[in-house]
């Protein structure tokens, strides 16, 4: 069987998805270089771990329980806009956890753990939770309309997420576009 492509999220609340869904027009009407993630796979990644084969998905879930053990729902409040690897150069454009920082670190902090028992690698870099909203190929655009969103977007409008679940996800391409098959769920 062909392995999963496989990753940790938490998902956020629809009132975040209206505000992105209104950032992720007004991106995607920049330049055709500009891709903008579809609004409903709108998501923070804890962990990607890649390439997963089917009878290894069982460990990983077991593995995301055991993370969230000790771990209780909190709140985190998303806003503004910025970009990977930074705003004169931008790849990535995203919308970022403002509050509730240092409890979604911690969780992915244990998520990362606990994956690394199995034997994927763990994160070395600082964690920067983010809602990926569009990845930036061969743009030709006016870098300048990309700016004025930064300035709008910063902080923009703030919403809450309240977090109550870890959600262990398949991907899959369809046409170019990625869909997202749960694999697990896991409570806080």
């Amino acid at each position: 069987m062909k392995p999963l492509r496989t990753f940790i999220a938490v998902n956020v609340s629809p009132e975040t998805c209206t505000v992105a869904g209104r950032l992720l027009k007004q991106l995607g009407a920049i330049d055709d270089g500009v891709k903008t993630v579809k609004n409903q796979n709108l998501h923070i990644t804890l962990k990607f771990l890649g390439q997963v084969l089917v009878e290894d998905t069982p460990a990983i879930c077991a593995a995301v329980e055991q993370a969230c053990h000790s771990i209780s729902d909190f709140e985190i409040t998303s806003g503004g806009l910025g970009a990977f690897p930074d705003q004169d150069r931008p790849r990535t454009l995203w919308m970022g956890v403002e509050k509730g920082v240092d409890e979604i670190r911690h969780l992915q902090a244990k998520v990362d753990h606990h994956t690394q028992q199995l034997g994927y690698s763990g994160e070395n870099r600082l964690f920067i939770p983010h809602l990926t909203l569009a990845r930036i190929r061969n743009f030709q655009g006016d870098l300048e309309k990309l700016q004025d969103l930064f300035d709008l977007y910063n902080p923009g409008p703030l919403t809450t997420t309240h977090i109550t679940e870890v959600i262990t996800y398949a991907s899959f391409m369809d046409r170019g576009t990625p869909n997202y098959e749960v694999l697990g769920r896991c409570r806080l």
